[in-house]
């Protein structure tokens, strides 16, 4: 990928996405698209073909789809695998018809793994398993994509990668208390907490652990193996390091220096009890990877008046 490469973005307005724009700004790359949803829908085949057809990019990240947090995956989970499914399908076909020499790098999720894993977890994991009930129809579809991009690669010669992502958070995120992921969700209800100096519940026992990944650091990563990688070889992208939801919420209660009670409702799901990625292969591509911890992560964003007013209105 060369400076004046023309790189096209997917979802290039999300958490991920405008992670990956400004890192790529910032290494001085000029010639990015990032078009939204309103203007390519990447449900529609004829959308991404008039896209494709006259830009031809050289890079293409897709990193968008239709995510949501535990009780918006099993809210949804039809939507969830439709509608992923259907925006791999048809860039992938797309690319196949109208730009054959495009570099594609896919992001799934680490929760294309089993339900039930050694820790951590390692890429030949992949359709080893029963899956996670909650998250069925996403991990599914994501699963679904990896595949597809293998076999577009072998038959028609799409060099198409994949990488898998653990949970993000970060500027941008999606502050949704009933749809969104654990990390913006804790963080919100930290801050209203702390406004309203009120006390929090949280959903079930607070032991399971989850791995945090900044998305600036998985932005990097995901640029990195743009440059430096060619393989259909799935590759993770995490911290190696992982904490319970207590210890996440002891963190929030120390940087946000707030002192509340916790109460925790046990009527509530744990999801998957652990997943922390082994990003061995990752290190091996790119040694110098070097994720932020979760208090610098968590320091960025409270540190940040526009960030702050997205989550508190």
């Amino acid at each position: 990928m060369e400076k004046d490469s023309k790189i096209l973005i997917l979802g290039g307005n999300g958490l991920l996405g405008s992670a990956i724009n400004r890192e790529l700004k910032k290494h001085n790359y000029q010639n990015i698209l990032s078009p939204r949803s309103k203007e390519v829908n990447l449900l529609n085949k004829n959308s991404i073909d008039n896209l494709l057809k006259s830009e031809k990019p050289d890079n293409l990240f897709m990193v968008a789809g239709l995510v949501g947090g535990i009780m918006g995956n099993k809210k949804r989970q039809a939507d969830f695998l439709y509608q992923n499914s259907i925006m791999i399908l048809n860039l992938l076909e797309s690319a196949k018809e109208n730009s054959l020499g495009s570099k594609i790098l896919y992001t799934g999720s680490s929760c294309i793994y089993p339900k039930i894993n050694p820790q951590p977890i390692k890429e030949e994991r992949f359709m080893k398993g029963e899956l996670e009930e909650t998250n069925k129809g996403y991990a599914v579809a994501k699963g679904m994509g990896i595949v597809a991009c293998q076999l577009y690669r072998e038959q028609y010669g799409i060099d198409a990668n994949c990488a898998m992502p653990t949970n993000l958070y970060g500027l941008k995120d999606t502050y949704d208390l009933e749809n969104g992921h654990m990390i913006p969700g804790l963080i919100k209800k930290f801050l209203l907490a702390k406004r309203d100096g009120t006390d929090i519940t949280l959903w079930g026992t607070g032991n399971p652990r989850r791995e945090a990944l900044y998305s600036e650091d998985c932005a990097d990563a995901l640029i990195y193996l743009m440059k430096n990688y060619s393989s259909p070889e799935i590759v993770n992208i995490g911290t190696g390091f992982d904490y319970s939801i207590k210890e996440f919420a002891e963190i929030l209660k120390k940087e946000l220096k707030i002192n509340i009670n916790l109460k925790w409702d046990l009527s509530k799901p744990d999801g998957t009890f652990e997943k922390r990625t082994d990003i061995s292969r990752l290190k091996n591509i790119y040694p110098e990877f070097s994720p932020r911890s979760f208090e610098k992560g968590l320091s960025e964003i409270i540190n940040n008046k526009d960030e702050l007013k997205r989550i508190l209105g």
